[in-house]
């Protein structure tokens, strides 16, 4: 399968999935788990909690721990966008690794226990 094809699979799991939960768009924050596939052939180890928030007309994808996030015009759109920012973080940070602080040091070893590369 290719990536473009690895993308296009159910990787996320909704807590309410259908179509009234993207066009309602609640004014609080819904969390839930994400799984699956990232771009570079990188895949999650487990399920991510995240957090879907929606600010003037955006989507907001973040995970609480290191407050990683990404937005989008959709669910869809902001889950991918912030899929692709989880795959590059662990990629910059890895590079850095030997400069990096503890705090970044803390971020590293988080993404390295849960982005495996396949």
């Amino acid at each position: 399968m290719s990536e473009a094809e690895q993308e296009d699979q159910p990787t996320t799991m909704y807590p309410h999935a259908n179509i009234s939960y993207e066009l309602s768009r609640p004014s609080h924050p819904t969390s839930f788990k994400i799984t699956g596939f990232l771009p570079d052939g990188k895949r999650l180890t487990r399920p991510l909690d995240v957090v879907v928030a929606y600010d003037d007309g955006e989507v907001i994808v973040s995970e609480p721990r290191f407050h990683i996030h990404a937005t989008g015009s959709t669910i869809a759109k902001a889950l991918a966008e912030f899929k692709r920012i989880l795959a590059e973080e662990l990629d910059d940070l890895t590079a850095d690794a030997e400069e990096l602080g503890p705090r970044l040091q803390a971020e590293l070893q988080y993404l390295r226990g849960l982005i495996r590369v396949t």
